[in-house]
């Protein structure tokens, strides 16, 4: 098939969802909700993507998503009348129709779409539905698609069909748009649905033809009840890859990975984990109980907490061991390097075969600004000490317990500092 544009339906109030902001910026698993249609979109039209936005919404929106065309909906007037708002901007013989807040929908359902699409007029995605409520059932004769009927309009035995409808539809343009004029406006809520465009189009003998996809992609976000529904089946999708790919996940229930998380095989993640943005894990490490990541790159055979906090731009070099209570900002620990407990590293480059004792603080904040610590290699931090940055310590250097720091210490040295004890 030639070139697809998408128009992605993005401008509605969200009055049940509860916030401060547009519910399609909350941030779902890492992006935000409209991001993830964004992205499948691209996989299906290019730039080829249209926004249709309301006024409220428009520079939140235009500040997320880039390489694509923004249409306001001036009033509100429901579905039909947003996707007519964006008809002088489709410049191509179909276009696909997706939700803003139908954030699971995948690549390849659409294509699946596209590919029984060929010369017809106009195909739409359904699926099946033990628990059918709220959704639009779908009335088929002969295998092609009546009508939809809306959940508030459905009679009892209407209420009982398992068909629904997703919303997601492939149409030729020019016959779509002269269609849709035809749809009137609703008596209850005075808009015009896009819903009723199956009864015209079955009418003009022109049905909808149809594919299946599975239920979880179709979940629309109306509501927070339906954030965490949709945030557990992305979750789960997520973890689904993750032991395909041979990552051990011991209580997949209780972690939490964002869709730019990176795990090799051969890695374990125990229970009560939180993987954020952009983190890399290399094989043969372990992530223990109740650790939080976010934005770090550890590498091989490295054991990671329980409860550690690896901050943004820290890497962990081979061989690691950072142990529980131990927080890491802004630093690369060195190979074979081990800080094992109740510590804090940030803005520091740390050398391979460190041992940094319990309790040790890089004094990295001077109250103005962020300075940096330097260990060399093989040195021995011992425990309690207060490394006053910006600081440099050579290799093969042993620091007493106890020690405040705040000079430059050369190589294969030692260095003490006490005060008088006294015994009263």
């Amino acid at each position: 098939m030639k070139k697809i544009t998408t128009v992605i339906l993005a401008a509605g109030k969200s009055t049940r969802f509860i916030s401060s902001k547009s519910k399609l910026t909350h941030d779902l698993a890492g992006l935000p909700i409209v991001s993830h249609v964004y992205n499948t979109a691209k996989k299906i039209s290019g730039h080829n993507i249209i926004v249709v936005c309301n006024k409220d919404n428009h520079d939140e929106l235009r500040s997320l998503l880039k390489n694509c065309t923004f249409v306001i909906q001036k009033n509100q007037k429901g579905t039909a009348d947003a996707i007519e708002t964006a008809k002088s901007s489709i410049k191509t013989e179909n276009f696909i129709i997706l939700f803003g807040d139908v954030p699971l929908i995948t690549d390849v359902s659409l294509k699946k779409l596209i590919k029984s699409f060929k010369n017809k007029f106009g195909s739409m995605i359904l699926f099946k539905s033990l628990n059918p409520s709220g959704y639009g059932r779908v009335i088929l004769e002969k295998n092609k698609v009546v009508k939809v009927v809306e959940e508030i309009h459905t009679s009892n035995s209407e209420k009982l069909i398992e068909l629904c409808n997703s919303g997601i539809m492939l149409v030729k343009k020019s016959n779509f748009f002269k269609l849709i004029k035809l749809i009137k406006f609703s008596n209850i809520k005075k808009e015009r649905y896009l819903t009723d465009i199956f009864d015209i189009y079955f009418k003009k003998k022109i049905p909808f033809t149809f594919i299946h996809a599975p239920e979880e992609e179709m979940h629309g976000i109306n509501t927070l009840f339906d954030f965490n529904k949709v945030d557990k089946l992305l979750q789960k999708r997520l973890v689904t890859k993750f032991l395909n790919n041979g990552v051990l996940i011991k209580k997949p229930e209780t972690c939490y990975f964002y869709c730019d998380t990176k795990i090799q095989s051969k890695v374990i993640i125990e229970s009560n984990v939180t993987i954020r943005n952009k983190v890399s894990i290399k094989s043969g490490t372990i992530i223990k109980n109740f650790s939080d990541l976010d934005g770090v790159l550890v590498k091989e055979n490295c054991s990671i907490g329980p409860h550690a906090r690896l901050r943004p731009k820290s890497t962990i070099e081979k061989n690691c061991k950072i142990g529980n209570y131990v927080e890491i900002k802004n630093s690369t620990i060195g190979n074979f390097t081990s800080i094992s407990h109740l510590s804090y590293v940030g803005d520091s480059k740390i050398g391979n075969k460190v041992n940094i004792g319990a309790g040790c603080i890089t004094c990295n904040y001077d109250g103005v600004k962020k300075n940096k610590t330097v260990i060399g290699n093989m040195s021995f931090i011992g425990s309690n000490t207060s490394l006053i940055a910006p600081l440099k310590i050579g290799n093969n250097v042993k620091i007493a317990a106890g020690s405040v720091i705040n000079k430059d210490i050369p190589s294969n040295k030692l260095a003490v500092r006490r005060s008088k004890l006294k015994i009263y």
